[in-house]
């Protein structure tokens, strides 16, 4: 009876500890193949296109990278990020392999988009050695808001979403110089792709319009490169577009924002 005993109490011990040891070791999800380049000296613009598993980068700087893994609005949010996170370019090319790929096609979209950002964190662990923390920082920063509660602006157009959260229609932005096109965007997305802009200074901005839903929009504006909209400007310039044909505001403020610090990082080993 006593070795039953002690049988039994050496199992469960071994059991707890295999339990701990699995979760301790339990991997995140990666990526089965990914090549770092450096960007072509050349390269104009940035490009970020993700079809059928494989997800092809081109022309962008780490701090980029670390921005949309970790969900922030804007580059100033990576805190402590040494010089060449922001100023050397990379060309990425990311695959996960076949039983992952259909495995993300049977989440909904918010878990899907969950799994990708942690995708990209396992990669920017494994190739660039990055560690991180998280924490707040008070800085300058936008709120936006609704200039009225009853109405919107005329050419913002709610589009209908589907089961999986998606919004019927598809969901892009394209801006081309001073045309703007988007579909199937929320507000939390316009705040986001306003966010970091010339014409918002840099600052982050935080989507405070308690409105839910999709929408689209198609909007002409003047663009601010950094000096200002042109003296001879037919068109308004953005924040006054945004209030124009939107119905949204932009607020200047001051607020706690999320942030990651960077505690370390390596160039990588190009591939």
């Amino acid at each position: 009876m006593r070795r039953v005993v002690l049988a039994g109490a050496l199992l469960t011990v071994v059991g707890l500890g295999s339990v701990v040891a699995e979760a301790q070791v339990a991997k995140s999800p990666s990526f089965e193949v990914t090549v770092v380049k450096p960007a072509k000296p050349d390269a104009d613009g940035e490009d970020w296109d993700s079809n059928e598993g494989t997800t092809v980068i081109q022309n962008y700087p780490v701090i980029k990278l670390i921005r949309n893994a970790y969900g922030l609005s804007t580059v100033s949010q990576v805190v402590d990020a040494p010089d060449w996170l922001k100023d050397q370019r990379f060309d990425v090319t990311a695959k996960v392999d076949a039983e992952e790929f259909h495995r993300l096609n049977t989440l909904s979209a918010d878990e899907r988009d969950k799994e990708f950002s942690d995708l990209l964190k396992s990669m920017l662990v494994e190739r660039f050695g990055l560690k991180v923390r998280p924490g707040t920082r008070k800085m300058p920063m936008y709120a936006l808001e609704r200039v009225s509660a009853t109405t919107l602006g005329s050419k913002l157009q709610p589009v209908p979403v589907g089961k999986d959260g998606r919004a019927i229609g598809g969901h892009h932005s394209n801006r081309n110089g001073g045309h703007w096109e988007a579909q199937g965007v929320s507000m939390e997305e316009i705040a986001r792709l306003l966010s970091g802009r010339y014409e918002m200074g840099g600052r982050p901005v935080v989507d405070r319009t308690g409105t839910a839903g999709a929408y689209r929009f198609t909007m002409d504006y003047a663009p601010d490169n950094g000096t200002g909209v042109a003296p001879d400007a037919t068109l308004p310039g953005l924040s006054d577009a945004v209030r124009q044909e939107l119905g949204l505001k932009l607020v200047k403020t001051d607020g706690d924002v999320p942030v990651v610090i960077v505690e370390s990082v390596k160039k990588p080993e190009l591939d």
